[in-house]
This record gives C-alpha cells, structure tokens and sequence, in this order.
C-alpha cells in the first residue's frame, strides 16, 4: 500500500490501536506475503548490514578517484579528543555518518538508507544511539519501520532522489527518517512522529 501522508498512518495506526512501525510491518508481510517473524527478521538482517558496515571500516581504503577515504578516522581522533562543539553524540553521528560514506565510494558494503548519497544518515544515528543507550536490538529495527514509513511518503509526495531533487532530497529524507526512529526509541507517540 502506498501511504500518502503520516496522517494516514497515525489515522490507521488509531483505528488498529497499534504503533506507527506496527503499520508499516504489516503493509510489508501483506505486500511480500510473509510473516511478522520473516519481515521483522529481514528488517534485523538490514540493521545487522548497517552494523557490519560500520565496524568493517579502517580508514586506511581509498575511493578509485582518490578523493574519499580516511577522512572518517580524522573526524574519529577529532570526536575522542573532545574537540566536536556540537558534543559527543551528534559528533558521533557524523564520524559515523563520513565512515558509512567513505565505505560506500570505496565500494565496500553499500547502504543506502535511502539512497546511496545519503547512506550514512539512518545508520549513523541508529549505531550511535544503540551505543549510548540501551534499547535493545528489537527497538532499533522498529525504529527502522519507522523511518521505512517516513521515507515511503516522501518518496511517493516528493523524492528521495539527488538527481531528481537535489542533495536536500537525499539528506532531508534521510534526516527526517532518522529524526521519526529517534523519536519512536525515545518513547514518542504516532503523533509525535
């Protein structure tokens, strides 16, 4: 089913008295005509890629041109020093976010969360947010329903795609899907989301 707007979920998510990732889960087995354990599972195999991508990163690959590679470790030394004056967590998130884009142009395990130009977005938050507070893997890949639901309604009201609609389409996409999956960790309602 393609939602049309966050109303719509949350009007659903109502009458079904169920969370917003709920929602979305269920769209997902009746469309792939699997269980909730099948698709909540393969939702974990995607955080799982997320986490592999992570911790598979050294610094030391550089991208055919030259021009990417290492920077994530620099931002890393940067980050522990203490130096990042937006502070641990959101200096985390962007060490995190640079390593994720450093891996894809180095053609390493690629993921795109939505797309590749803004891969390191969704994972960055949800590894670091993991790390800081303990949710719980469960929690993160309904987290992920929910940034799956956000980024289905804008990719069918607007676009999620850079050549289509610039880089704000692939990082505000991003962004907003990340910012729905904090808010649903962080207790929120469907409204709130």
């Amino acid at each position: 089913m393609i939602y049309k707007s966050l109303k719509e979920i949350c009007e659903i998510a109502e009458k079904k008295n169920i969370s917003f990732w709920k929602v979305i889960q269920r769209d997902d087995c009746k469309e792939r005509n699997a269980s909730e354990e099948e698709s909540f599972e393969q939702m974990r195999t995607m955080y799982q890629a997320m986490q592999h991508a992570d911790e598979a990163y050294t610094g030391t690959r550089k991208s055919n041109s030259g021009m990417v590679g290492g920077d994530g470790k620099r931002l890393e030394k940067y980050v522990a020093e203490g130096k990042a004056m937006s502070g641990s967590f959101v200096g985390k998130v962007m060490e995190r976010a640079v390593k994720m884009g450093e891996s894809n142009a180095c053609m390493r395990r690629i993921v795109a969360a939505p797309t590749a130009g803004s891969c390191g977005v969704l994972p960055a938050v949800l590894l670091t947010y993991a790390d800081q507070i303990d949710s719980g893997e469960d929690r993160i890949v309904e987290a992920l329903y929910t940034a799956a639901g956000i980024g289905q309604i804008i990719a069918h009201r607007a676009s999620i795609s850079g050549a289509f609609g610039g880089c704000q389409a692939e990082i505000g996409s991003a962004s907003a899907m990340a910012a729905g999956a904090l808010v649903h960790l962080q207790g929120g309602s469907n409204e709130d989301i």
